[in-house]
């Protein structure tokens, strides 16, 4: 240990200020991960207990989860670490976040894929966004379609109206799926909400949700 103090207090100070960056890094990876995980676990129980919910563990320790309904609609509200891993085909935020699920009712949407991103047109490799022909809505949004194709015109002016509206809310900045049966929002970090904003933005989900069952079944013409 003194060879190791006296090397160091015998290096240049450029060389010195090195190691100094060096080990406040990783010190950095060993206690801020473990803090920021123990810190959305219990923003995230606060949030449950707000709602009057008991907090069900998960897979990990990074993962748990709590039930809600609103509008009549079952929701499920996770707290969830999304990474962007090599190979992941995951486009959405990353970190702790809380995701905010709730079924679909019907077979169809068990086919169909859907992604809706705010923020205007956006090229992605392979694939082509959705032009519905509503220059304001193609504007702000790109939709995108995995699997089965939903019917043509499925994207009407009441459905627009549903998804202009769930994005308008404040605390949404998006994107949210709707895949497997299920419409999936990935909501901010556990510390930007409290009991009123997530209700608030489950509440305009549910909304979203009944536009996309109402849609994916209907056989009229096209607004």
């Amino acid at each position: 240990m003194q060879d190791l103090v006296g090397g160091f207090l015998a290096a240049p100070l450029a060389v010195q200020a090195v190691l100094v960056c060096f080990a406040l890094a990783f010190l950095a990876m060993v206690f801020a991960r473990p803090l920021a995980h123990r810190r959305a676990r219990e923003r995230f129980a606060a949030l449950a207990a707000s709602m009057g919910a008991p907090v069900a563990p998960g897979r990990s320790p990074l993962e748990a989860s709590f039930g809600a309904v609103c509008e009549g609609r079952r929701f499920e509200v996770r707290r969830e670490l999304r990474s962007g891993i090599a190979g992941s085909h995951y486009r959405g935020p990353r970190g702790n976040l809380v995701v905010l699920e709730t079924p679909l009712s019907g077979s169809r949407w068990e086919m169909h894929g859907v992604e809706i991103v705010p923020g205007g047109p956006r090229k992605r490799p392979g694939a082509r966004a959705l032009e519905t022909g509503d220059p304001d809505f193609d504007a702000r949004f790109a939709v995108w379609q995995d699997g089965v194709p939903v019917r043509e015109g499925w994207l009407d002016a009441p459905t627009r109206a549903a998804v202009t509206a769930f994005f308008d809310g404040p605390g949404v900045a998006g994107p949210v799926w709707a895949q497997e049966g299920r419409l999936t929002y990935v909501a901010v970090p556990p510390a930007r909400l409290d009991e009123p904003k997530l209700t608030a933005i489950l509440r305009r989900q549910a909304a979203l949700a009944s536009a996309l069952e109402r849609t994916a079944g209907w056989r009229g013409p096209a607004a």
